[in-house]
């Protein structure tokens, strides 16, 4: 695989239906209603996912959660047990041979016991001169095939992502085509065979995108498998339908590419009952819903704010994404702005109309951290300082503090956010009496409030303003006279509260935080003493 550049395909997140991504002609689609878990033969599953592939390559960026991301969806929704699937990276050559062997050894085991058996082996890496790379080692594509036609699996199926993949094919011949011409069942008993599918043609790159955190063409599949292929609405996203979904997106999306577009291929030889199921949604209640009324491409992000599908929706067709429960974002371009939904999942589908998403400009685009994570803590130092000289001088002398903040911003809306804080530090001064002696004084201060404010996004800024509410604890001691007893004071102070925050990472950012406040003093005598304080901090996003 390589990386695509910079120039090459917003197409992918922003393309409507309708143009640059072709699709093959779907049927009045129905409503999907959940049902039993997928049944069927003992399938069992191998996930290889390889970034490093050794002398002359790049490292891929997304390899590995490539194939995380169709171990879960084949755990999950493709019936195959956890204990029957393995999920290997940072492998050898020879591991891989060793998996695949161990792999082999359960097939013939449970055909042993009269089951009729599947073999899913998926490869998410580089490949080279006729050769997967896995580090410094090399695996011939012909043994590897050698190994899928030689398997004890009554059905093979090779689902490969690496650049000039489709020589794996070359053997029986290739169909560069976006469907297959699917024998239909002509005697009871299960399909049979070998069926091998390549991200490209032979003589192609295949192709990495960073603003999907994955490759084009495991993209395009994910989003199929997870429901967006399910061209006639049964619930059920079978291997013709998911061959011709990624082929339609993947050709699509890499069109306007540096590298040029990029064509999934397959080689088909399989017989028996015909065509195979993948997935079935049934065993996922929940999820994402998407109406007969709705048009364009939708982009459904995780909690960390990585793309996991796409739905390519087009007017008058019912679309269910098969999702696990947690919290997802939901966007879709809408000429020059987005539209922006933040939802849960849980137990059943959750209907995201359009009329129910925030529209935002696209500087606030949640993919490129517009939104930061929907949790987050902030460790500040701060310095505190009284307008009042008096009071800064014999009360309150100016002190630094330790603080942490916790905030969370989605749950208001409108671009609202709120925070717990808590404080503690101090100093050291002297006071002098008029006439008297002077004295060593420390001051120590207990702080803890609640804020609320509005975030305003720019690029990687953001900027906010808002109000706070606290309660302070204040204390002085005279270490310099221990018969001088310790003094303390504690009160409300409202303030208005400003911040700057630099997002480093989709998770990290830079904060710089200023607040103003108003302390009611009514100890010896009745006094509104204003102050401020200035925080550096670093925030750290986490949970969903």
């Amino acid at each position: 695989m390589i990386p695509l550049t910079s120039i090459a395909v917003a197409s992918l997140l922003l393309a409507q239906v309708e143009g640059a991504i072709p699709q093959p002609p779907l049927p009045e689609a129905r409503a999907i209603t959940p049902g039993a878990a997928m049944e069927g033969p003992h399938r069992f599953a191998l996930f290889v996912g390889d970034k490093d592939g050794g002398p002359g390559t790049r490292p891929l960026h997304h390899a590995e959660r490539d194939a995380r991301r169709m171990f879960d969806i084949f755990t999950r929704l493709g019936g195959t047990k956890p204990e029957d699937a393995r999920l290997l990276t940072d492998a050898s050559a020879d591991e891989l041979r060793e998996a695949l062997r161990a792999m082999n050894a359960r097939v013939t085991q449970a055909k042993d016991n009269g089951e009729a058996t599947q073999l899913i082996v998926y490869f998410s890496g580089h490949s080279k001169d006729g050769a997967l790379r896995l580090k410094s080692s090399k695996l011939p594509m012909d043994e590897l095939r050698q190994s899928l036609l030689d398997a004890p699996a009554d059905v093979r199926i090779g689902l490969f992502d690496s650049c000039k993949s489709g020589q794996i094919t070359r053997a029986k011949g290739v169909r560069a085509a976006p469907a297959f011409d699917v024998q239909r069942a002509r005697e009871s008993g299960g399909a049979r065979g070998l069926v091998l599918i390549a991200s490209s043609a032979a003589d192609e790159e295949s192709q990495e995108y960073d603003d999907i955190d994955a490759s084009f063409f495991t993209h395009s599949l994910a989003s199929g498998l997870l429901g967006d292929a399910d061209a006639n609405g049964d619930g059920k996203v079978t291997l013709a339908e998911a061959y011709a979904y990624a082929y339609g997106r993947t050709v699509g999306s890499t069109a306007g590419s540096a590298a040029g577009a990029q064509h999934p291929v397959f080689l088909y030889d399989l017989g028996g009952a015909g065509d195979v199921m993948l997935t079935s949604l049934m065993p996922s209640p929940g999820g994402l819903l998407f109406t007969a009324q709705q048009e364009g491409v939708y982009v459904v992000l995780d909690g960390s704010r990585r793309a996991i599908a796409e739905v390519a929706k087009p007017s008058g067709e019912v679309r269910r994404l098969a999702l696990a429960a947690g919290r997802y974002i939901v966007k879709k371009r809408d000429g020059d702005q987005l539209l922006v939904r933040e939802v849960k999942v849980s137990d059943w589908p959750v209907e995201v109309p359009d009329n129910t998403m925030d529209r935002r400009p696209l500087s606030d685009d949640p993919q490129k951290g517009g939104t930061p994570a929907r949790w987050s803590g902030t460790l500040t130092g701060s310095g505190q300082y009284f307008f009042d000289s008096g009071a800064r001088n014999g009360l309150f002398p100016p002190a630094f503090l330790v603080g942490i903040d916790l905030q969370s911003r989605g749950d208001l809306g409108h671009e609202l956010g709120w925070g717990l804080d808590v404080a503690v530090g101090g100093s050291d001064s002297n006071l002098a009496l008029d006439g008297g002696p002077s004295y060593r004084v420390r001051f120590n201060e207990f702080a803890g409030g609640a804020s609320i404010w509005r975030d305003f996004d720019v690029g990687n800024f953001s900027f906010g303003l808002g109000g706070r509410v606290a309660f302070l604890w204040l204390s002085r001691t005279f270490p310099s006279d221990p018969e001088l007893p310790r003094q303390s004071f504690f009160t409300m102070t409202p303030g208005i509260i400003g911040f700057t925050r630099w997002r480093a990472t989709q998770r990290v950012s830079v904060v710089l935080r200023g607040r103003l406040n108003y302390l009611f003093y009514n100890v010896d005598q009745n006094q509104s003493l204003g102050y401020a304080d200035v925080a550096l901090g670093v925030e750290v996003g986490f949970g969903d």
